[in-house]
């Protein structure tokens, strides 16, 4: 079973990524020290050193639970959104559609290489209370309705960690021959275009109380991040960051 995506990402004019994150360096330095931080965790020695697709497995079945779960919070962005919040409906709706058939890629990779012998295999996969959290993250905001939180927890922090999980994953997978669009797409974007959303909101101050919710926020989405991938492979790992994104405690346990 083969399965191509529809198109890849926009590019991305480099000016205007240099501009974003200096005007928005209040919520993007810490968001890449926190980011920074988790590259450094057992997770990505974990994938440094599997030997063939099978030993991915592990965090591919969970993988496509939140490959299939991430559009349907995005949709639901979109669909709740206020009348006064229309401008924002291309951009939601963009983000839906680039990530919509990406649980449909994934599933191909994982019967291509043996991972599970039918698609119907996948349900019988219990997602961990990490997953879960993660996705739920995502849930809280879209009943909210908070665009600000919304651009600096999913579209700048989460979306960081998701490109450093692929530009991580992305050359081990080559080097075992299982390389795949599935996993390449997710880094033909630039590595800052995850600070794109921020064009959308105005900067804050990050000691007034406004900036400082933002970026707990946005790091909060990083802890998750973290906790989930390490849940994983059956680590107990919960990164807390101070408010410069730095790593203050990470509360590891190993099964």
């Amino acid at each position: 079973m083969e399965y191509a995506a529809a198109e890849a990402y926009d590019k991305v004019d480099p000016k205007q990524l240099v501009a974003l994150r200096a005007q928005h360096a209040w919520i993007v330095e810490p968001i890449y020290r926190a980011s920074d931080a988790v590259l450094k965790m057992p997770f990505f020695s974990w994938v440094s050193q599997i030997q063939s697709p099978l030993e991915f497995k592990p965090a591919a079945v969970q993988l496509y639970y939140h490959s299939a779960t991430f559009p349907k919070v995005m949709g639901l962005m979109l669909a709740l959104g206020a009348m006064s919040e229309n401008s924002m409906m291309p951009f939601y709706a963009k983000h839906a559609y680039g990530e919509a058939d990406h649980h449909a890629m994934l599933m191909a990779w994982m019967l291509k290489h043996g991972l599970l012998s039918s698609p119907s295999e996948i349900e019988t996969v219990i997602p961990t209370i990490e997953t879960n959290a993660c996705v739920n993250y995502a849930y809280q905001m879209a009943i909210e309705q908070d665009r600000d939180k919304w651009l600096v927890g999913l579209n700048s922090g989460i979306e960081r960690c998701s490109n450093d999980f692929f530009k991580a994953v992305v050359p081990k997978l080559h080097s075992v021959a299982a390389g795949d669009l599935y996993f390449d797409v997710h880094v033909e974007a630039d590595e800052f275009h995850s600070i794109m959303g921020l064009e959308y909101i105005p900067p804050h101050d990050p000691d007034s109380f406004r900036g400082r919710q933002l970026i707990t926020k946005a790091l909060e989405g990083i802890s998750l991040w973290a906790a989930m991938l390490h849940s994983w492979i059956g680590i107990e790992l919960f990164p807390k960051f101070d408010l410069n994104g730095n790593l203050i405690s990470t509360d590891k346990q190993v099964h």
